[in-house]
């Protein structure tokens, strides 16, 4: 079966899919990858095709608009790269689709894939990797006190700028095959009809009355292994030195971290504590670390977690779930996008403290730090996630629903 993998944007968008694949292609299916040229080597070595649907400038335009700082320079510039994937996701699915031996995975927002379902019928799995682009009016966290009228014009002023660019570009290609232009392009029609993931487990978002139809929740489609071999020697060495550190991230993609890891230092130091600092941009931390304290570029999570006090992040969605899977506390201080929706659903969990960015002073959050790690409660609620995690399967999961779909036989839904 030739099996196609969509996953469009940054690494974190890349990553579950790539995941998926490789799961697949274990079963062994032909898995070829569309997506961003930024990571073709990495899934090339992984073993799965790849296309190229974003190519490196275009995204390299997108990191540098999300760089300035500028909140709307970067959806708009997050606009035009996406549109830039519809006609051509379109193209290499129709000229590689065998009826009865092709099935599709696809990010939501890979809109070109859904075209593809509708011009000839390709089978399609479209998938959410966050709770937030499920787009409910019963259970949106950021804004869950808000009354119902303010909700609707919210989701109705974001549907309007949608419609007015994404939107008309997904349209316009679909006049060309004599399909009617649809208002509500998220709301109404992004989404398979046949199959929907959403990429998280049911006790982290549960499914809401306005959801779509067949919804699947498979889990965290966290990978079984590492994806990489990685020289763990020196962080062994640090970790090997004295008690489990705590651990600061911030986003990759985030420049806007100095204080943040300033106030990290500190924090650390409180707590009397020691401390790994993971970030692409050393430029972001002081120019001198304390001892007791290292700075890394880069750990695989799934490597240093497990072996961590508690976990101070940005709020991104698979480094939630590496850290549930870890078992460990976590506080979350969420800056962009998803991240603040993501960090109020992990907050019922009782194994977090969510934060503003405005409210991270060490003098407040040392002492809550300290009270969170030292709960026998918090850390028997961290071992009973971090089981749910270790007994779900959900790439076994999604690996048989994609089979099913492809074979043309119903989904196994919650909705």
């Amino acid at each position: 079966m030739n099996v196609f993998m969509i996953g469009l944007g940054s690494m974190g968008d890349t990553l579950p899919f790539v995941t998926i694949g490789q799961e697949m292609a274990r079963r062994g299916h032909q898995v070829t990858f569309l997506g961003n040229e930024h990571f073709r080597d990495f899934i090339l070595k992984r073993g799965l095709g790849f296309e190229t649907v974003i190519t490196k400038e275009s995204y390299q335009a997108f990191v540098d608009a999300q760089m300035s700082q500028s909140r709307i320079a970067s959806l708009r510039q997050m606009g035009f790269m996406l549109m830039e994937t519809f006609q051509r996701t379109v193209d290499l699915l129709e000229e590689r689709y065998v009826p009865g031996q092709t099935v599709a995975c696809a990010q939501a927002y890979a809109m070109g894939a859904r075209i593809a379902q509708e011009k000839f019928g390709l089978p399609l799995a479209t998938a959410h990797l966050q709770p937030q682009w499920f787009r409910s009016l019963h259970s949106m966290p950021p804004i869950d006190y808000w009354p119902m009228f303010l909700k609707r014009g919210v989701q109705s002023i974001l549907d309007f700028f949608i419609d007015k660019r994404v939107g008309k570009s997904v349209m316009d290609i679909r006049a060309t095959f004599g399909k009617p232009r649809v208002k509500g392009t998220m709301r109404k029609w992004w989404v398979s009809p046949t199959c929907h993931f959403g990429l998280f487990p049911d006790w982290f978002a549960p499914p809401q009355p306005d959801w779509p139809k067949n919804v699947v929740l498979p889990g965290f489609p966290l990978p079984k292994e590492s994806f990489e071999k990685f020289d763990m020697s020196e962080v062994n060495a640090f970790l090997e030195a004295g008690e489990p550190p705590l651990v600061f991230t911030q986003s990759s993609l985030s420049k806007e971290a100095h204080e943040y890891f300033a106030t990290s230092i500190d924090i650390a130091q409180r707590t009397r504590s020691r401390a790994i600092f993971l970030t692409p941009h050393p430029e972001l931390l002081p120019s001198t670390i304390p001892d007791g304290m290292r700075y890394f570029p880069y750990v695989p999570l799934e490597h240093l977690l497990s072996r961590a006090k508690a976990h101070l992040h940005h709020g991104g969605i698979g480094t939630i779930a590496h850290t549930l899977k870890a078992g460990i506390p976590q506080i979350t201080v969420p800056m962009v996008y998803d991240q603040p929706d993501n960090s109020l659903r992990l907050e019922p969990l009782k194994v977090s403290i969510n934060l503003k960015p405005s409210q991270y002073r060490a003098a407040k959050i040392a002492p809550r730090l300290a009270e969170l790690v030292g709960s026998d409660q918090v850390q028997a609620r961290c071992k009973d996630y971090a089981q749910r995690i270790e007994r779900s399967d959900p790439l076994g999961t999604m690996a048989d629903t994609l089979e099913r779909l492809a074979e043309g036989k119903p989904i196994v839904s919650i909705t």
